[in-house]
């Protein structure tokens, strides 16, 4: 992964994921520097949104993956 910002361009490089209580956690480097995502319920929407267009177009080529062989 690559994170864009106003210092550069900068790997994100994940080196583990777990659940953490109610939370999923992502712990990796940034760079040089020792990171960490949390991501909660309260995130979801803003995620949803996010990435609504992008899983409509895996699902719509899914979908006409699957009528294409179903007609063939």
């Amino acid at each position: 992964m690559r994170v864009t910002s106003p210092i550069g361009d900068l790997p994100f490089e994940v080196e583990a994921v777990r659940i953490e209580g109610r939370e999923l956690v992502v712990d990796g480097r940034l760079g040089a520097w020792r990171s960490r995502i949390h991501v909660d319920a309260g995130d979801v929407p803003m995620l949803a949104r996010a990435l609504r267009l992008p899983l409509a177009a895996v699902a719509a080529a899914g979908l006409a993956a699957y009528l294409a062989r179903r007609r063939g």
